[in-house]
């Protein structure tokens, strides 16, 4: 009887841990960039200056890293480059936010991209033109040129 039902035990085991895999597998599945914006004063952006960068997201729970953020496009060669800063996640508003600074001016695509490991799951990206070139005040910033 003892050898039955440690059977039965570990059957059960292995059952509920393939659904709760199932189940976290399928919710993150779920999970999704939906938007992305930049925050940028009235003079536009600036090489050398900070912006927050915002990815609207479907779910309040994100493994750490699983978002992060990208610039591609027009002047950037390649594939594109990752925002080196790290991603910090909001889950009071399903958002995740990351500081930016230009290196270059010119028309250029800020990529939100939301990942598993082994898989990609949703990104979305929003045009941006950096015009100018200015200087990081810390609280401001303050355009030259």
């Amino acid at each position: 009887m003892t050898r039955f039902m440690s059977r039965i035990t570990v059957g059960a085991a292995a059952l509920l841990a393939t659904a709760a895999a199932v189940v976290v597998a399928g919710a993150s599945a779920q999970a999704e960039v939906t938007s992305v914006s930049v925050a940028a004063g009235p003079e536009g952006l600036a090489v050398g200056c900070r912006y927050t960068v915002t990815a609207a997201v479907t779910d309040a729970v994100i493994a750490p890293g699983t978002v992060f953020f990208m610039v591609a496009g027009g002047v950037i060669p390649g594939n594109g480059e990752r925002i080196p800063a790290a991603a910090v996640h909001h889950p009071e508003n399903n958002t995740v936010t990351v500081t930016w600074t230009p290196t270059r001016v010119g028309a250029q695509n800020l990529v939100a991209i939301q990942s598993e490991p082994g898989r990609y799951t949703s990104s979305q990206y929003i045009a941006v033109d950096v015009r100018h070139t200015g200087i990081d005040t810390g609280s401001s910033c303050q355009v030259i040129g």
